[in-house]
């Protein structure tokens, strides 16, 4: 492994560094900083870049389904609430499967 410290690989440190701006645009979007569609968009994006592993195949999965219901409800075809209820039903989803 050389000079990496700890015991982590390379894709664990990738798929850090992109829970660390996830979170972080997360927030932005939250804050009405960035839209949704633009933070799935760019996870999207992140996503595909990283090494592939399972873990990543489940969170390109959700990415996609978040962007599409994003998009719905940026073109007003749902309700905020409708939006919050998915996104949250989606993302607790992920977080059963990464476990």
């Amino acid at each position: 492994m050389g000079g990496l410290a700890g015991c982590s690989s390379p894709r664990d440190g990738a798929l850090e560094e992109f829970s660390r701006w996830h979170d972080n645009a997360r927030a932005q979007a939250q804050a009405g900083a960035l839209s949704w569609s633009e933070l799935y968009k760019q996870s999207f994006d992140r996503l595909t870049a990283l090494p592939p592993s399972l873990q990543q195949d489940t969170r390109l999965e959700n990415t996609v389904l978040l962007l599409s219901m994003a998009r719905k409800f940026e073109a007003n075809e749902i309700s905020a609430q409708q939006f919050a209820a998915e996104r949250s039903d989606i993302e607790s989803q992920l977080q059963a499967r990464l476990r």
